[in-house]
């Protein structure tokens, strides 16, 4: 990309990273729910709290991942770091 990026390019460029970051968080989120509801919350006949600190753990580590990716291909699409 050249040093003079246009700043739609970069608009679009965020708008594709909050979509991807959207579309990958909902596909997850779902995927957990369906998890739970199939496991009745009973993963290794622990108590609620331990269920409920677990899910959001691989939760907020998913999410974390994926922001981070989202942000990675946003960089990239940018043309930021071409920048001098």
């Amino acid at each position: 990309m050249s040093a003079d990026t246009d700043p739609t390019q970069r608009k679009q460029s965020a708008q594709r990273s909050v979509r991807f970051f959207a579309l990958c968080s909902g596909l997850l989120i779902a995927l957990i729910v369906i998890f739970a509801f199939a496991m009745r919350l009973e993963i290794f006949s622990a108590g609620p709290h331990v269920v409920f600190a677990m899910v959001l753990g691989v939760f907020f580590t998913i999410a974390l991942g994926v922001g981070l990716m989202a942000l990675a291909f946003h960089s990239d699409h940018s043309g930021i770091d071409d920048q001098n």
